[in-house]
């Protein structure tokens, strides 16, 4: 409950980006079972955000440079070489995909790896702490963080799994990366593509808690942390793992670990800042939302 349903559509060569935020565009807002349609063409991964039948699904598009071989399936997009040539944008949002897949492939369990990070999910939303544009963690770096987890201990279970996700992140060096495998510096072939490399990039050797993504080109997906989050995500591992040693010593319960954070009720706040976005109908108010959330 809650979450969005990440989709991705490939496009052959000869149906460019304009055409799905246009035509495309039009068609899903004629839809009967569609709502709240929301391009954001201009968004460092651009995605078109609706409801289909109440569902909250992110849509994203990806244009291949050559088309797919005929009876080809989506084993061909794991490959690096449907990279070669590719625009930036469509690798970026072609790369969800690949990084998911290659996710499930690097864990030893993939039944404990699901079970630990539908639990972290739930945990991180309740405490308030899963969101990219807010600056805290999205999806995919929860499940990177998970995945690192049931790799260093394999054959645990899913609570053993979830003290072993607090005791670590709350203790890890930050000055080091998250990796679950090396980081590919380049493929033959293909070029043009930045990977995540804080020893030639002076930007990436900024970035304060990074969780590096495994498939090619390898990307920190939590470049949008700040000194304040970082604290906060500390504070909330840190307290993580007090309550799931005290589960363990049968002096709390489940429940207590995720625990919804007291924003307003006895919370730790004074002072609230509230934005009030206003519209002259419903569906600009819908777009202009989005608008605003993406530069938060």
């Amino acid at each position: 409950p809650g979450s969005d349903m990440d989709t991705l559509c490939i496009a052959p060569p000869h149906v460019a980006r304009e055409a799905f935020f246009t035509a495309f565009l039009k068609k899903l807002e004629n839809h009967p079972h569609v709502s709240d349609c929301v391009p954001i063409p201009g968004a460092y991964t651009p995605i078109i955000k609706l409801k289909l039948r109440g569902v909250s699904i992110d849509l994203l598009f990806a244009r291949l440079v050559r088309p797919l071989e005929p009876g080809s399936d989506l084993e061909a997009v794991k490959d690096d070489e449907i990279l070669k040539d590719m625009d930036d944008k469509s690798v970026r949002c072609i790369n969800g995909y690949r990084v998911a897949d290659q996710i499930l492939s690097l864990v030893p369990n993939q039944e404990a790896f699901r079970e630990t990070l539908r639990f972290v999910k739930c945990w991180a939303r309740r405490r308030g702490i899963y969101s990219n544009v807010l600056g805290f963690f999205g999806g995919i770096t929860w499940a990177l963080l998970v995945a690192r987890v049931c790799q260093l201990y394999p054959n645990y279970c899913f609570s053993q799994l979830v003290n072993r996700f607090f005791r670590i992140y709350d203790q890890w060096n930050w000055s080091k990366p998250v990796l679950l495998c090396e980081v590919v510096e380049s493929v033959p072939g293909i070029t043009g593509f930045k990977v995540w490399n804080p020893k030639t990039n002076h930007a990436d050797k900024q970035h304060l808690m990074p969780v590096i993504t495994p498939a090619f080109p390898a990307m920190n997906c939590t470049y949008n942390v700040t000194e304040t989050t970082k604290r906060i995500l500390l504070d909330e591992f840190r307290r993580g793992y007090e309550v799931v040693k005290k589960v363990e010593q049968a002096k709390a319960t489940w429940q207590e670990v995720h625990e919804p954070f007291p924003f307003f009720n006895n919370g730790p706040f004074m002072h609230y800042l509230c934005l009030e976005v206003l519209a002259k109908s419903p569906e600009i108010h819908v777009k202009f939302c989005g608008w605003v959330e993406s530069k938060l």
